[in-house]
């Protein structure tokens, strides 16, 4: 499985707060998941994965 950067995750943490698309997660718990979590999160539920995710981020340092 592709791996998300510290600030790769941050975002993902962001879109399952915005989105919350699984397990009724209440916005608090967003943050108690494992960065493994979150990354098996955006794998399975954002619209073609890790690979899709990274790309609506805008480049890492910007």
């Amino acid at each position: 499985m592709e791996e998300l950067t510290p600030n790769q995750l941050n975002e993902a943490r962001n879109w399952i707060r915005d989105c919350c698309p699984w397990r009724d997660l209440q916005e608090h718990q967003v943050d108690e998941l494992t960065d493994e979590e979150v990354t098996a999160g955006i794998a399975r539920h954002f619209p073609g994965g890790i690979s899709e995710f990274k790309k609506s981020l805008p480049p890492e340092g910007e």
